[in-house]
């Protein structure tokens, strides 16, 4: 068994006395024992102490790279911006502090949806319409996030509207309030609509042929809902009537954090030929892949 010491400073929300920010930001020594390999899990830990939040107790799940010496480990509490009641579940956007400046976090029902440190597949979500459609005039985008998605699209001169289905009025009110710096734009341009809606209620009532391009980023994916009934959204009835919202060479792309064989099918034999797209990216200390399907509606 081998001994590692590791220093956690602690960042708490913004405290109410200074008292509290004196505890805060004390440096916690905590003794751990473990046992090779250092690349293992550990779970540690950390009670503060201070006149106002006597032992409150925080677990961190870290990662123990080093071999017989010591580390210092600085995690920051994330402050809560927006915390409400939403349709189906709570809504939460939280800010918290990087080496690289602030990163915001999007969490709905008690499931982790987006963040601002990696957005490369929301905006891969729309530069796959923008890339194989001449003409993405009209654009459906199904989930709003933080407006990365809407944000591509508009960037595009070709894009003329784009309308937007999210079914959490929080979320469209944190764009427009700039909780999130920068996105404000998004929801504010001439050529955006927001419907506040569920998207299994508003794209039966889309008239046929409307749109060049339906981009679907409601969950993590078929494997990974954020509400139960939006396994709807990934089956052939939905899948159907959404191509035929679509015009002639359309395009329907779906996001998912997971490879989605079954949904690929599903797409196929709704909409037309099949691509999937699978894009790495650096998570914290690991490489993750996504994956967006695309299906082209037959001219």
């Amino acid at each position: 068994m081998y001994h590692v010491s590791v220093g956690v400073e602690s960042s708490l929300p913004q405290a109410a006395s200074p008292a509290s920010r004196t505890a805060a930001a004390a440096t916690l020594t905590v003794p751990l024992r473990t046992s090779p390999p250092w690349s293992s899990r550990l779970a540690l830990q950390v009670t503060t102490a201070s006149s106002e939040r006597q032992g409150v107790s925080r677990t961190y799940d870290i990662e123990c790279r080093w071999s017989r010496t010591y580390g210092v480990l600085v995690f920051d509490t994330p402050h809560t911006l927006v915390r409400h009641d939403g349709v189906d579940g709570e809504v939460v956007v939280r800010r918290r502090s990087t080496p690289d400046g602030p990163v915001y976090e999007l969490i709905v029902n008690g499931t982790f949806l987006m963040d601002t440190a990696e957005t490369s597949t929301e905006r891969l979500l729309a530069g796959l319409l923008l890339d194989r459609h001449p003409e993405p005039a009209t654009v459906l985008v199904a989930g709003l996030g933080f407006g990365f998605t809407v944000g591509s699209l508009l960037a595009d001169a070709r894009v003329r509207r784009v309308d937007v289905v999210e079914i959490e009025p929080t979320l469209v009110d944190v764009l427009r309030r700039g909780v999130v710096p920068g996105l404000d734009a998004v929801v504010g341009d001439d050529r955006v609509r927001m419907v506040v809606d569920d998207v299994r209620a508003m794209l039966p009532a889309a008239p046929p042929s409307t749109y060049d391009g339906i981009l679907l980023d409601v969950d993590n994916g078929p494997h990974f809902l954020v509400h139960e009934a939006n396994a709807e959204v990934y089956e052939r009835p939905l899948l159907s009537v959404a191509a035929r919202a679509l015009r002639p060479g359309g395009m329907l792309a779906v996001w998912s954090a997971t490879p989605a064989p079954v949904l690929a099918g599903v797409l196929a034999d709704a909409v037309g030929d099949v691509e999937q797209v699978v894009r790495t990216v650096r998570r914290e200390t690991r490489d993750v892949d996504y994956h967006v399907y695309v299906a082209r509606r037959p001219l």
